[in-house]
């Protein structure tokens, strides 16, 4: 019998799986020491890109991640998505006419056919796709 995972041993779970992912899309990933909102940061140094991440175990829009420059990543159906803050709100700007927005956030899971569409250019990735890779690589 396998027990269900607490919200913490969840929050692990999904953190190292976008890690996992990101590793494999030339990210580096650093950890704040203090979370004001950002749980961690993906640096390509290829690019110079930087990211400032919040991480959510499902899409996820909140006011106080507004004009932050925050990416949200959520899985949804085994792909993670890393999606800029304000543009989520955009995609999803049906769901700012609900309740849930009215008091501020909004959250949702799965994702709709239309919205994963939508959400198509910020798809990161399949942490299974990127082990499996690795596993590969240390076999040749």
């Amino acid at each position: 019998m396998t027990e269900k995972l607490t919200s913490g041993a969840m929050e692990v779970v999904n953190r190292n799986a976008l890690v996992t992912v990101a590793l494999g899309r030339g990210y580096n990933v650093f950890f704040p020491v203090h979370d004001n909102g950002i749980d961690l940061l993906l640096l390509s140094e290829a690019t110079g890109e930087v990211r400032l991440v919040q991480l959510k175990s499902r899409w996820t829009i909140d006011v106080k991640y507004g004009g932050r420059n925050i990416w949200i990543a959520f899985p949804d159906s085994g792909e993670w998505y890393v999606v800029p803050h304000d543009e989520l709100v955009l995609i999803g700007e049906k769901h700012t006419k609900t309740k849930s927005w009215a008091k501020g956030s909004y959250s949702k899971a799965p994702i709709s056919v239309a919205d994963r569409l939508a959400l198509e250019p910020y798809r990161f990735g399949d942490p299974q796709q990127i082990q499996e890779r690795a596993i590969e690589q240390a076999t040749d």
